[in-house]
């Protein structure tokens, strides 16, 4: 969708001094925030971020080392986003505008700022432009008033992005906003609004299954209640990330139980932990790498580190028991939970996880199906192999248009070689999907591709059988 009107800048101005301690202003962040939780998840999300242990005990470092308490707090910030800024998976990556706006509320509040009041008046019909918006910013603006909006930072998996295309408001991340002032005639351009709709009117007619994408118990509900068939991509870095110990196999057992029962018997794809390189657990040592897309990450990071994963394939196996003991029904035909594999090149690779599957249980094949993500030219091209061994496939169009074309996703000088449109991806989606229904295994794809409504019909032409949406 595409729409003009005149800019309307979006600026917020703090003071400097410090007039707060930092524990008087986090008592402050933390009943505003308790206060904002009870109607909005977005800021449930945020108080679970203010009371992580890691965030506390960062600032008070810095204060026991010397510096004063906002610098003290400006280098707990600089240091916690960036563990996530670092992250290669897009939702978790925007992440770390919720630890920036935690931040930036705990620095307004040292400062003697309302950080519950501000922002500035819109006219009606207005393109609100800002370098970036913070989820605690949709508090402050009137989007009944906002034709669109238009940023210079930020992510389209981002809280923000989200609560503006529920609002059906088109927003462009990226833009260069430098030379614009306000009532300038400026345009957004979103291909992602107005196209939802379509996307599912598409999906259903062509008889296709309506996945959704979740990084959290509470996406996969919302996914659920909106009328998905099933979660095609269900991530579990949440439950690693932002702590100081690996998560027990009881603690997981118990996520992926309610997670399997919130689904009431559709399948739930759990992707195993995606992280290493340039994802980084604090209390799983691991050594530099110069070039971390192409390191340690994935199923090799798993693999690597076999006490951690067996944790996780035990919690999803329990999980997997408690649920057939409840409703065996949802088990007739198969079991509902899938458990999905990430970054895989080698069919052995594969066989190693089944080994460690069968030394755990061996009736896991009642419990769950294995199978893998496609998003690596090796996967691709021996294709046939890994189809042997899988019960499913899903394509992670996001890594394997970054890796066919050579192309980092996150480097500006190359954006115009990441097209997952680009010829040589569309033919890598297309050997995937003939090798998968020639081995009789279903294959979806759960990257940014699917929600894009230019490219849905290519998808349901090429044959995937699934489509996964970052949202309903």
């Amino acid at each position: 969708m595409k729409v003009s009107g005149p800019a309307k800048l979006w600026e917020k101005k703090r003071s400097g001094a410090a007039v707060r301690s930092f524990d008087e202003s986090y008592g402050l962040v933390h009943a505003e925030l308790a206060r904002q939780a009870e109607t909005e998840p977005v800021f449930a999300a945020h108080l679970e971020i203010l009371e992580d242990p890691m965030l506390q005990d960062a600032v008070h470092d810095g204060i026991a080392s010397g510096l004063s308490e906002p610098a003290a707090l400006e280098a707990a910030r600089g240091s916690i986003v960036s563990m996530f800024d670092s992250i290669d998976d897009e939702y978790l990556r925007a992440r770390a505008d919720d630890v920036r706006d935690v931040f930036a509320r705990l620095g307004a509040a040292m400062c003697g700022d309302d950080t519950s009041s501000g922002g500035i008046l819109l006219t009606k019909g207005c393109i609100l432009v800002a370098d970036e918006l913070l989820p605690s910013d949709t508090s402050l603006i009137d989007f009944a008033s906002v034709a669109g909006i238009l940023c210079h930072r930020g992510s389209t998996t981002s809280h923000v992005c989200i609560i503006a295309h529920s609002k059906g408001i088109p927003m462009q991340m990226g833009a260069d906003i430098s030379g614009i002032h306000d009532g300038d005639i400026v345009e957004v351009d979103d291909p992602l609004v107005g196209g939802i709709g379509d996307i599912v009117s598409r999906i259903r007619a062509a008889g296709r299954k309506l996945y959704i994408n979740a990084g959290n118990l509470d996406d996969l509900c919302e996914g659920m209640a909106a009328g998905a068939d099933g979660v095609g991509l269900f991530r579990t870095e949440f439950l690693f990330l932002r702590r100081d110990s690996i998560p027990g196999r009881d603690e997981q057992r118990a996520i992926y139980r309610d997670a399997l029962l919130a689904c009431g018997g559709k399948p739930l794809t759990l992707r195993t932990l995606d992280v290493g390189g340039d994802k980084q657990l604090p209390y799983v040592p691991m050594p530099a790498e110069e070039n971390p897309f192409l390191g340690l990450r994935g199923i090799r990071f798993c693999l690597a580190n076999l006490d951690l994963f067996r944790l996780q394939l035990g919690g999803a196996l329990d999980a997997a028991g408690d649920v057939r003991r409840m409703h065996a029904e949802w088990f007739a035909d198969g079991s509902p939970l899938r458990l999905m594999l990430p970054m895989v090149c080698r069919a052995d690779e594969i066989r190693q996880v089944k080994d460690i599957l069968c030394s755990l249980d061996p009736d896991y094949g009642n419990l769950l199906s294995l199978g893998i993500m496609i998003e690596t030219p090796a996967a691709v091209l021996d294709v046939e192999s890994l189809a042997s061994e899988s019960a499913f496939f899903s394509v992670g169009t996001n890594d394997l248009t970054q890796y066919v074309m050579a192309a980092d996703r996150g480097n500006g000088s190359v954006a115009y070689l990441y097209d997952p449109m680009a010829s040589p991806v569309l033919k890598a989606l297309d050997i995937t999907v003939k090798a998968a229904h020639s081995a009789g295994i279903p294959v979806g794809i759960c990257g940014e591709l699917a929600s894009d409504v230019r490219a849905v019909p290519v998808l349901l032409d090429l044959g995937f059988d699934s489509l996964s949406l970052s949202r309903l």
